[in-house]
């Protein structure tokens, strides 16, 4: 019975992902096509997922994610202590530095942000998919601590997803490139992309490594007077304040 139950269980997670991530609602034979299953078992899970108001039917054969995803991701984010711990040292980061704060982990091939604070005081937080990998210095930080087949892979993935855009010269050409120069612009625990010099931004981040939390990355990016150095000073203190904050973990 736990067997069954577990591969329920794992059929509607998985159905719930594809739906989330389609551009458009699909068919129970296209999803099951996608899942690896008969179309009687995955029209059995979708019954259920409907039932519970997390998929909706938009027309009589198609399914897409319901309202009671998002209000099962409203009730998380307020109750994840990595969110609601971290908030208050991130928006005073951004508002010190006068520059963009990021707090950042990898979800398969998406950074997922936790926060994402500027310096009028403005968070966004838990902000998933929608942003290319090979542009974000927080989720590259966290690839370089990846064995490279698993960080490559990632970047394909990322890349077949969101594609590959270039916006400046120096922007990698291809997963490849994009792992090697990463490594180039490493000082020390610190990645130093600058938005691969677009609008002579910086872009700067540091892995955070607190036990009871997955791997995460701070990054601060903007145009500033600050010289490099004085940025790595600043995530540093960063680096300490989150620590504080997180490692009391429920």
């Amino acid at each position: 019975m736990r067997n069954i139950l577990g591969g329920v269980l794992t059929t509607g997670l998985d159905i719930l992902r594809i739906l989330a991530e389609a551009e458009e609602p699909l068919t129970a034979t296209a999803i099951a096509q996608r899942v690896g299953l008969h179309v009687s078992n995955v029209s059995r899970t979708l019954r259920v997922l409907i039932t519970h108001g997390y998929v909706r039917k938009p027309s009589y054969h198609s399914f897409a994610v319901d309202l009671g995803v998002l209000s099962l991701a409203g009730s998380a984010v307020q109750q994840l202590p990595v969110l609601t711990r971290s908030r208050d040292c991130m928006q005073r980061a951004a508002q010190e530095t006068l520059l963009h704060a990021s707090l950042a982990t990898l979800h398969r091939d998406q950074v997922l942000y936790l926060h994402r604070c500027s310096p009028d005081g403005t968070c966004i937080s838990a902000v998933a998919g929608g942003f290319p990998l090979h542009l974000s210095v927080v989720g590259l930080r966290l690839l370089l601590d990846l064995e490279e087949p698993r960080a490559l892979t990632l970047l394909s993935s990322a890349s077949q997803r969101y594609g590959w855009e270039r916006p400046t010269a120096r922007t990698p050409k291809d997963p490849e490139d994009c792992l090697a120069k990463a490594r180039d612009c490493l000082r020390g625990p610190f990645l130093h992309t600058n938005h691969w010099d677009l609008n002579n931004e910086q872009a700067v981040a540091v892995p955070l490594s607190c036990p009871g939390y997955p791997p995460l990355a701070i990054s601060l990016h903007g145009v500033t007077t600050m010289n490099a150095h004085a940025i790595e000073t600043a995530l540093a203190h960063i680096v300490q304040d989150l620590s504080t904050a997180l490692e009391t973990i429920s």
